[in-house]
C-alpha cells in the first residue's frame, strides 16, 4: 500500500503523463482489504485502478482482493494453474480500454518508436554469442597446428617459444613470419569485407528500422448489460526508409540533413544514429546494440562547447532552470512547436576520426497525426543557397537539332547515387535484373516519347470496400504488363536537374579523351594520375579513367570495382563533404586524403584523392557549391614528387655545393612528414607512416602543435558506443531451456539422487554381493599371479589427463589404433551426428571448466592488448609441456553500451597567417633528454592545399608519448554517476488521454470466479434430478 500512498503525492506533483495509472497486486492472499487507505489516497476520483492476482487453488482468500479490484475500477483474477498465466494477466487491458470503448467515436491512432523489422530481445546475445565461438574456433585450430608444428619440430627456429608476441600472432591469424604491417593488412581486409556486405553506412541490408501505427476496434453493439468491449487493434508497419524519402535529400544539399524525433525525444532517423555493432563479423549478421532504439536527440547533436559529457547546451536541453523552455530545440521538437534557431555544433566523419565545426541552423516542424517532429539543418552561409539547373524534357524533344537526352550519358563513365529515387515502378522496386543507371536509362528512353507523363504521386487510393471481385482484378496492380509500366513514380526536379549536370560534364567525345590522354601523357606519368572525375549536386558522377599508357591502349581487365563505384554517393560522400566546408577556409584549395588504413595495402595499390569545390556565386554575396571535381594519384609517384620538392633548397634550382643539406628533408637528421587538416600523415619519407596519425609517431610534437595552436584539440562524445566487458562466467541465458533440455536435467537429478541413496544405504549389495572375485584362478592368473595379492601399477591421472587433452586437439590417431586397425578411407567412416555446433558447444565447455583455474592467463584478440607471456612461456618451455592448453582459450566478452570520448584534431589556417600569408611556425622541446638537450621542429603551410609540411629534428632522441585517437570509456565518478541517472529528459504526454467515462460505473464486471448463472443453476438441478431417479432405480 505505500505505492498508492507516494503515487497520490506523485499526482499532485504535476509529474508523469497523468493518464491511465494503474497497480496490479500479485499475491497468494491478503490479510484484509485497506478501506482505509483506498478511501483516504483514491476516493472519490479513483485516479488508480486496481488489479489483483490470487495465485494457488485456495478459494477461501478470495474475498477480500475482489473488493480490493471492484472498489477501485479493476478486475480480480484468479490464477489456478501455470498454462492460464498469460491469458489471465492480459485481462487488464479491455478493462483499462473500457473510457475509450464507450466514447465509440474517437479513435487514436498509436504510433511506436523505431525498432528493427527481424529484431528480438535475445537474438543480440545469441549472435555475439555465434560471434564468440566464431573465434574460439579459429584460435582453437591455430592452437592445434601450432601444437603439430612443435611435436613434428617445424617450427622457423626453436627459441621461437620463448617469444610470446610472435606466439600470440599465430594463435590470432595462423602465421609466425607476420610482419605487423601484414597483420594490419589482414585486420583492414576483414574490415573492408564487413562494409562490403553492408547497404547504408552503418545498417546492413538484412535489417530494415520500422515504426508501426495501430488503432483500436470497438464493439458497438447494444446489450441489456453494459458492457465495453475492446475487440482488437488495426495497424501496419511503415519503414522508415520511405519516411526518408519524403525529404529528398537533395533538395537540402550538402551537408544538410534531415531527421525526426518522436515525443519522447528519441530519434526515428538521423545521419548520426548508428545502430549496428561494429565489432561484428564479416561472417554473421550484424548485430544490434542493445540501445539502439532509444537514441536520444541529444545523444546526436553535439553542441561545440568545452563541458564535460552529458551536460549538453542549455538552449538544446532543458537543464537550467527558471529559463523560457520555448526557446530550447529539443523541447520544441517534442511539443511538436516550429522554431528556428542556431547552434555552433561539433560533426565528426570517418568513422569518428575526423571532425568538423560549423554553424547551422535548425528548423522543426510537426508531423500531422503523428507524435513525430521532423528537424532540418542547414548548414549557414552556403546552406542559405542552392543552384538550380533544369532540362525541360517536354522541350528537349521537340529539339531541332535532334539531340538526344540520352546523348548526354554516351562518353565516359558515370553513376548515380545508389539510395536516391530518381524514378521507380511502385510495384518492381526492386528489379534485380537492372542497376540504377540501367534503371535511369530506361526512363530517359520512356520520357522522349509523345505521350510521356511525369507521376509525381507516390500514394495511390486503396480499393473501395464495396467494390465486386472482377472490379478489385482491374483495380490491383501488374495483372497486365502496360498497367505495370504505367504504374511509377519519377521525381521531376531531380531528373530534370541530373540531365542538366549531365549536360554541362558532357565535355569530352571518345576523340577528344583519346587526344586529352595523348597530350596530358607527361603530366600524368609525372605525377601518376590515375582517374578524374566529377560529382554534381544532383547525385551524378563522372569519372575518366587514366591509366591507359598511351591513346588507344585499354585499362586491363579486373575483377574489383572502380573507386569511382565505390565512392558514387556524390554529396554524401566524406571527400565531398570535406570540399566543401574547406571552401570557406581557402576557396582555392585541393583537399587531399590517403586512406586510413593504407600503410596495411600494396604500396602501388595506394590513391591519393584530392577534391576541390565549385561554387556558383552571385553579387559577390550569394554562393551554393554546384559540384566537386577531382583527382586519384598514385602514392608512390605523389611521395617521389614530395621528397623531389623538399631535397631541393628553396633558393636553387637543383641540389648544388650551395645548398646546406642540413636544410633540407634530404638530411638525415630531418624527418618530414606532410600531415592533412585533421593530422593524418599524407606523405612521409617511411610508407609505413602513410595514413596513420602523427600523434601515434610523434606525440609530444602534436601537444606542441596544439600548445601553438596549429592545430586544435575538439573532444568529441559517443554516447552510442558499446564496451566489451569480459564474461568469466557462464551466462544461463545463453542456454536455450527446451523441455528436452529440462527433461534430461530432470532424468540427471533423479539417477544421482537414486546413484546416492544406493551408496548411502549400502543397497547395491543386494545385487550379487558376493560374485566380486567369482572367477576360477586360471582364468585371471595372466594378470594377477596371486589373487590374494593383486600387484597394480601406480596410474599418474595427471599424465593419463593431458594425453587425454593433446588427443583431443591432435589432428593424428593415436598410435595404439593406427597400428591395430587399417586405415580406412574419409568416406567410409560412420557418421555419428556430430556436426560444427556441438563442436563449438564441446569447446565452449571446455572453456568454462577449464578456464577458471586461471582466468587471468586468457587472451584477448587484439593484437594491441596483447598480454606478456614470456615468463609463462618460459616456464612452459622448460617443462616440456609447451604449448600449453590455456592458450586455445580466448577472452570472452560481453557487450555492455557505455559512453566514450575521443580528442581529434583541426587545423586552423588562421593561425598560420600574418598579414595575410603563411608564415612557419617553429618551436623546440627543451629538456626533453637527461642530457639537456632539445628537439625542433618547424611548420609550413602548403599553399592551395589542406596540407602542412612538418620538420623535426631527430640528432635529441626525446621521449614521446603516444597520443591516440581511439575512443575510451568514460569514467564517471560517483557523484557524475549519480547525477547522470537522476537525470531526467523532458518527454510528452499523451496527446490522447481516455481515463475517465461517467457512466463506466455502470459496468459491474470485475472478475473472479462469479457465482452460479440461471444456465448453470438448470443444469445443476438437471443432474441432481437424473442423479435421483437413477438412485431410485437401483432401489426398486
Amino acid at each position: 500500500m505505500t505505492i498508492i500512498m507516494k503515487n497520490s503525492k506523485y499526482n499532485k506533483s504535476g509529474q508523469g503523463s497523468q493518464c491511465n495509472q494503474a497497480i496490479m497486486l500479485v499475491t497468494d492472499g491478503a490479510p484484509y482489504n485497506f478501506e482505509e487507505i483506498f478511501s483516504r489516497y483514491n476516493w472519490p476520483h479513483l485516479q488508480v485502478r486496481m488489479f489483483t492476482y490470487l495465485i494457488g487453488r485456495e478459494e477461501t482468500k478470495k474475498r477480500d482482493l475482489k473488493w480490493m479490484a471492484c472498489a477501485n475500477k479493476g478486475y480480480f483474477v484468479h490464477v489456478t494453474t501455470l498454462a492460464e498465466v498469460r491469458e489471465q494477466v492480459l485481462k487488464y487491458i479491455p478493462v483499462m480500454a473500457r473510457p475509450m470503448v464507450m466514447y465509440q467515436n474517437k479513435h487514436p491512432h498509436i504510433w511506436t518508436g523505431v525498432y528493427a523489422d527481424i529484431a528480438d530481445p535475445k537474438q543480440t546475445d545469441w549472435l555475439w554469442e555465434l560471434r564468440e565461438r566464431k573465434r574460439q574456433m579459429d584460435r582453437t585450430n591455430n592452437y592445434r597446428n601450432l601444437k603439430k608444428r612443435v611435436e613434428n619440430r617445424q617450427l622457423p627456429h626453436d627459441y621461437i617459444i620463448r617469444e610470446s608476441e610472435k606466439i600470440e600472432k599465430f594463435l590470432e591469424y595462423g602465421e609466425f613470419v607476420l610482419t605487423p604491417r601484414d597483420a594490419a593488412r589482414m585486420k583492414a581486409k576483414h574490415n573492408r569485407e564487413a562494409r562490403g556486405r553492408r547497404g547504408a553506412p552503418g545498417l546492413r541490408e538484412g535489417y530494415r528500422l520500422m515504426t508501426s501505427v495501430s488503432v483500436p476496434v470497438f464493439d458497438r453493439k447494444k446489450t441489456s448489460v453494459r458492457t465495453a468491449n475492446l475487440l482488437g487493434v488495426a495497424g501496419t508497419d511503415v519503414p522508415i526508409r520511405e519516411i526518408e524519402k519524403l525529404v529528398p535529400p537533395y533538395k537540402l544539399g550538402v551537408n544538410g540533413y534531415s531527421f525526426m524525433v518522436n515525443q519522447n525525444g528519441y530519434v526515428l532517423y538521423h545521419p548520426d544514429l548508428r545502430p549496428v555493432h561494429e565489432e561484428a563479423n564479416a561472417e554473421f549478421q550484424d548485430i544490434l546494440k542493445p540501445n539502439y532504439n532509444s537514441v536520444d536527440f541529444a545523444e546526436v547533436e553535439l553542441i561545440d562547447h568545452d563541458s564535460g559529457p552529458r551536460s549538453n547546451n542549455s538552449d538544446l536541453l532543458e537543464l537550467t532552470k527558471g529559463r523560457d523552455y520555448n526557446t530550447k530545440l529539443r523541447r520544441d521538437l517534442i511539443d511538436q512547436r516550429e522554431h528556428e534557431s542556431n547552434f555552433s555544433v561539433k560533426v565528426h566523419m570517418d568513422n569518428m576520426k575526423r571532425v568538423v565545426t560549423r554553424q547551422q541552423r535548425y528548423f522543426t516542424q510537426k508531423v500531422k497525426g503523428t507524435p513525430f517532429s521532423l528537424g532540418i539543418a542547414m548548414p549557414m552561409g552556403y546552406g542559405k543557397y542552392k543552384v538550380y539547373g533544369q532540362v525541360e524534357l517536354s522541350r528537349a524533344i521537340q529539339d531541332p537539332r535532334g539531340v538526344k537526352v540520352t546523348d548526354y550519358f554516351t562518353s565516359g563513365n558515370w553513376s548515380i547515387h545508389p539510395d536516391w529515387v530518381y524514378c521507380e515502378y511502385k510495384y518492381d522496386q526492386n528489379r534485380p535484373d537492372m542497376t540504377p543507371e540501367e534503371l535511369m536509362m530506361d526512363f530517359l528512353t520512356r520520357a522522349q516519347e509523345p505521350r510521356w507523363k511525369w507521376r509525381s504521386t507516390r500514394t495511390r487510393a486503396p480499393p473501395e470496400p464495396s467494390m465486386t471481385k472482377p472490379q478489385y482484378s482491374s483495380w490491383k496492380p501488374g495483372v497486365v504488363e502496360s498497367e505495370r509500366k504505367d504504374s511509377y513514380y519519377c521525381d521531376k526536379d531531380l531528373v530534370q536537374s541530373m540531365v542538366f549536370d549531365a549536360r554541362a560534364t558532357n565535355v569530352y567525345t571518345e576523340r577528344t579523351i583519346e587526344d586529352k590522354i595523348a597530350d596530358e601523357h607527361r603530366g600524368r606519368q609525372n605525377f601518376g594520375m590515375t582517374t578524374a572525375f566529377v560529382a554534381t549536386r544532383s547525385g551524378l558522377t563522372r569519372w575518366v579513367d587514366l591509366t591507359k599508357l598511351k591513346p588507344g591502349d585499354t585499362p586491363e581487365p579486373s575483377d574489383e570495382p572502380h573507386i569511382m563505384q565505390i565512392h558514387n554517393r556524390a554529396i554524401d560522400e566524406v571527400w565531398y563533404k570535406r570540399a566543401v566546408d574547406y571552401y570557406e577556409e581557402d576557396p582555392d584549395a585541393y583537399v587531399y586524403s590517403v586512406p586510413f588504413d593504407a600503410a596495411a595495402q600494396n604500396p602501388e595499390d595506394v590513391l591519393v584523392t584530392a577534391t576541390r569545390a565549385i561554387f556558383i556565386e552571385e553579387n559577390r554575396h550569394r554562393k551554393a557549391p554546384a559540384a566537386v571535381v577531382g583527382v586519384t594519384i598514385k602514392h608512390q609517384k605523389f611521395v617521389e614528387y614530395f621528397t623531389n620538392e623538399t631535397y631541393k633548397c628553396p633558393s636553387y634550382p637543383s641540389r648544388d655545393s650551395s645548398c646546406k643539406n642540413a636544410k633540407t628533408c634530404e638530411s638525415v637528421y630531418l624527418d618530414c612528414y606532410l600531415l592533412d587538416d585533421n593530422g593524418f600523415i599524407i606523405a612521409s619519407e617511411k610508407n609505413e607512416h602513410t595514413g596513420k596519425f602523427f600523434g601515434t609517431l610523434e606525440g609530444t610534437i602534436m601537444e606542441s602543435l596544439v600548445q601553438s595552436e596549429v592545430y586544435r584539440k575538439v573532444k568529441i562524445y559517443d554516447y552510442q558506443a558499446v564496451c566489451l566487458d569480459s564474461q568469466t562466467e557462464p551466462n544461463p541465458a545463453s542456454i536455450l531451456l527446451t523441455p528436452v533440455q529440462m527433461l534430461k536435467w530432470t532424468a540427471n537429478w533423479i539417477m544421482s539422487n537414486i546413484f546416492w541413496v544406493l551408496v548411502k544405504t549400502h543397497l547395491y549389495t543386494l545385487w550379487d554381493p558376493n560374485q566380486a572375485w567369482a572367477y576360477t584362478h586360471g582364468a585371471r592368473e595372466d594378470i594377477y599371479p596371486d589373487i590374494n595379492n593383486p600387484h597394480m601399477e601406480p596410474v599418474d591421472y595427471k599424465e593419463v589427463f593431458d594425453e587425454t587433452i593433446a588427443d583431443y586437439f591432435s589432428d593424428e590417431p593415436a598410435p595404439e589404433v593406427a597400428k591395430e586397425y587399417p586405415a580406412v578411407e574419409e568416406n567410409d567412416l560412420p557418421d555419428y551426428g556430430i556436426n560444427e555446433s556441438e563442436l563449438l558447444e564441446e569447446i565452449d565447455i571446455l572453456y568454462t571448466d577449464w578456464a577458471d583455474e586461471d582466468e587471468e592467463a586468457l587472451y584477448t584478440d587484439d593484437p594491441e592488448d596483447d598480454r606478456q607471456y614470456s615468463e609463462e612461456y618460459d616456464h612452459q618451455a622448460e617443462d616440456g609441456d609447451f604449448p600449453s592448453l590455456e592458450l586455445a582459450y580466448i577472452n570472452k566478452t560481453h557487450p555492455r553500451p557505455c559512453d566514450k570520448e575521443v580528442e581529434l584534431y583541426k587545423l586552423q589556417n588562421h593561425k598560420l597567417q600574418t598579414d595575410g600569408n603563411y608564415k612557419p611556425v617553429k618551436g623546440k622541446l627543451s629538456n626533453c633528454h637527461p642530457n639537456g638537450c632539445g628537439r625542433h621542429f618547424s611548420v609550413q603551410k602548403v599553399v592551395s592545399t589542406n596540407l602542412i609540411l612538418v620538420a623535426v629534428n631527430n640528432l635529441c632522441s626525446c621521449d614521446s608519448r603516444r597520443v591516440d585517437i581511439e575512443p575510451v570509456e568514460v569514467e564517471y565518478n560517483e557523484t557524475m554517476l549519480c547525477n547522470r541517472l537522476l537525470l531526467h529528459h523532458y518527454r510528452n504526454r499523451p496527446g490522447h488521454c481516455f481515463n475517465y467515462h461517467p457512466e463506466e460505473h455502470e459496468i459491474k464486471q470485475c472478475g473472479g470466479a462469479g457465482s452460479l448463472t440461471l444456465p448453470s443453476a438448470a443444469m445443476l438441478t438437471l443432474l441432481v434430478l437424473a442423479h435421483v431417479c437413477n438412485t431410485l432405480k437401483l432401489h426398486s
